[in-house]
């Protein structure tokens, strides 16, 4: 499915993020906590050595999120065992943060409270900071952007996906393998294996 969302998330220059993950979570190092579903605050720390996987939904949208949410719940819960815990999923809402119950009877109704997916939310300023970081038209909100974003262990985006449907089987193979570049994706070879 073609999209309208740039697939970069980028930091301005005046407030650079330590990766491409921060400046997507906390724009221009706005300091505010992120908080999940079951009222845990995520924080940056929460994130590192984990290849991070990051979707966006909203309680109001049309089945393609519903699809999206359950799909993405299935491969958290396939993934091996020891990749597994080194993954995270993050459900970003676009809804407007004021109204948790809509949220809250998405995601029961969706995945259950059991989900290893952390659905967070914010006020409306991140909102905007989203949508214009990932040059996705405010005009087709509510519908949320239709990708899926996957970054390596030190934050960096390693790939984005179009995410109606995903395409789980790629990402349980991507994801291991993802998992296995431990300085990440953009790490300088050893010097030992450089050029002479």
């Amino acid at each position: 499915m073609p999209s309208t969302a740039s697939v970069e998330p980028t930091a301005s220059s005046a407030a650079r993020a330590s990766s491409d993950l921060d400046a997507l979570l906390w724009p221009a190092g706005d300091p505010a906590r992120r908080i999940d579903q079951r009222g845990v605050a995520l924080n940056p720390a929460d994130l590192r050595d984990r290849v991070v996987v990051v979707a966006f939904v909203a309680a109001d949208c049309s089945i393609v999120c519903v699809t999206r949410t359950l799909d993405l719940d299935r491969v958290a819960k396939a993934l091996p065992g020891a990749v597994r815990d080194r993954a995270a999923f993050l459900a970003i809402s676009l809804d407007d943060g004021r109204d948790a119950g809509r949220l809250r009877a998405f995601i029961d109704g969706t995945v259950g409270a059991e989900t290893r997916l952390r659905f967070l939310t914010g006020d409306a300023a991140w909102k905007a900071a989203l949508v214009a970081m990932l040059r996705y038209p405010a005009a087709s909100l509510p519908e949320p952007p239709p990708q899926v974003m996957v970054f390596d262990r030190r934050g960096g985006i390693a790939m984005s996906y179009g995410g109606d449907p995903i395409d789980r089987p790629r990402l349980e193979r991507d994801i291991p393998l993802l998992d296995s570049f431990v300085q990440g994706l953009d790490a300088p070879k050893p010097a030992s294996r450089q050029p002479l």
